[in-house]
């Protein structure tokens, strides 16, 4: 048998099996893609959610290092935080503001007191996806504490 019949017997060998495996592709992607697609937005979720959760803890941050200096009232550390928020496109949060693990206005708080700031959101509010409202009753939230100059 000569090298050009050997290669024409494997091309129409190669032909063949090919004409064999029509929609095999097709039928392969049906069954990986959705579990591809869910991994995939599943990871841009925990990103998100994570990117939040440190925005909440930077914005704490910012309204307790405004609440360390004497004589700022919790009103104005809670604008400070909605305010941080407000500027990167999040709204909707709960700020609290303690004062040595107390409810009393900051602007009753003496040198060397604990000034606490927690904010939270709920995470539907937050997400991206249309199906996260099963995470209803979630909340990522951020805490920073100063003692007060």
């Amino acid at each position: 048998m000569s090298v050009k019949s050997k290669q024409s017997h494997l091309t129409t060998w190669r032909g063949r099996r090919r004409s064999t495996r029509h929609g095999t592709t097709t039928a392969e992607f049906a069954f990986v893609a959705p579990v591809v697609f869910i991994l995939f937005f599943g990871v841009i979720e925990l990103g998100r959610g994570l990117m939040v959760a440190h925005l909440l803890t930077n914005a704490a941050r910012v309204g307790c290092r405004a609440g360390v200096i004497e004589g700022v009232s919790t009103t104005t550390i809670t604008n400070a935080v909605k305010s941080s928020l407000t500027g990167v496109g999040i709204s909707g949060e709960n700020v609290s503001v303690q004062v040595n693990d107390g409810a009393t206005d900051a602007s009753a708080s003496k040198a060397g007191d604990e000034i606490t700031v927690s904010a939270s959101i709920p995470f539907s509010s937050v997400t991206w996806l249309p199906f996260g409202s099963f995470l209803s009753g979630k909340t990522l939230s951020g805490q920073y504490t100063l003692r007060r100059e």
